[in-house]
C-alpha cells in the first residue's frame, strides 16, 4: 500500500475514533429534565404551611404514577376485556333495560359496576382527567365509557315511581332508572380496551365520507328497484 494511502486510513480510524469520543461525551454531558418528583423537593414559596403542601403534593404524585404503572400493564387490558366480555354474555341471558331484573342478574349488575368504576377512576388518577395530553376525557372513546358508567351510577338504587294519572292507570314518569337502557353500549367499551380495534374503529370512521359517492349510488339502485317493484 502506498505511503499516501496508509496516512489516510489512519485518518479515516482518527475520525472515526473521535467521533464516538464526542457521542459518549454528549451522552454524559446531556442534562436531563427534572421530574415532578425532583421539581417537587426544590419548590419554595412564601405562603403558608409549604411542608404539608409538599406532603400532600408528593402523595398524589406517587398515586399518580401507580394508577398510571397499572393501567399500562398488560394484565389490565386483558383483565377489562375479560370483564366486559362476561357482562356482555350475561347481558345476552338477561334484559338489560328490565327495571325488575332477576336477583342474581342484579347483584351481578352491582360487581361489574364496581369494576367498571374502579377502571374509570384509575385511568383518571392516572392520565389526568380534562388537562394535559394525555387526559382521560381527550379521547372519545374515553368519554363514552365515561358517560356509560356515569348513567348506570345515577341509576343506582332508583326505582321507577308508580303515580296514578287522572285516568287512574298507573304513569310512571321520568326516573332515573330510564338511564339503565345504557347498559347495552358496554360491548363498546371493548374498543377503548384493545388498541388494535381502536385503530381499526378510528381507521372505518375516517373513511366514511370517501364513501359518501357510493351510498348515493347503493341508494339510487335500492330505491330504483323498490320503485319497479311496487
Amino acid at each position: 500500500m502506498c505511503h499516501w494511502k496508509q496516512k489516510d486510513v489512519k485518518g479515516m480510524k482518527k475520525n472515526v475514533y473521535i467521533k464516538e469520543v464526542q457521542k459518549k461525551n454528549e451522552r454524559i454531558l446531556s442534562v436531563a429534565a427534572k421530574d415532578e418528583l425532583e421539581q417537587l423537593e426544590v419548590m419554595r414559596d412564601r405562603f403558608p404551611l409549604l411542608e404539608l403542601r409538599k406532603a400532600i403534593r408528593k402523595f398524589l404524585i406517587f398515586v399518580n404514577m401507580l394508577c398510571k404503572y397499572i393501567i399500562d400493564t398488560t394484565f389490565f387490558d386483558n383483565f377489562t376485556t375479560a370483564v366486559i366480555l362476561v357482562n356482555s354474555v350475561m347481558m345476552m341471558w338477561n334484559n338489560p333495560t328490565d327495571t325488575n331484573p332477576d336477583p342474581i342478574f342484579e347483584q351481578a349488575e352491582s360487581v361489574f359496576l364496581v369494576l367498571y368504576t374502579g377502571e374509570m377512576v384509575l385511568k383518571i388518577l392516572g392520565m389526568g382527567f380534562i388537562f394535559g395530553k394525555t387526559a382521560y376525557l381527550k379521547d372519545s372513546f374515553n368519554i363514552l365509557d365515561f358517560i356509560i358508567v356515569l348513567s348506570s351510577l345515577a341509576a343506582l338504587g332508583d326505582e321507577p315511581p308508580a303515580a296514578t294519572s287522572a285516568t287512574g292507570e298507573e304513569d310512571p314518569g321520568f326516573s332515573m332508572a330510564s338511564l339503565r337502557a345504557f347498559r347495552v353500549l358496554r360491548p363498546l367499551r371493548t374498543v377503548s380496551s384493545v388498541k388494535g380495534l381502536k385503530v381499526l374503529m378510528v381507521a372505518l370512521i375516517s373513511a366514511l365520507p370517501l364513501l359518501g359517492d357510493t351510498l348515493t349510488i347503493l341508494g339510487g339502485f335500492f330505491l330504483t328497484f323498490s320503485i319497479a317493484g311496487s
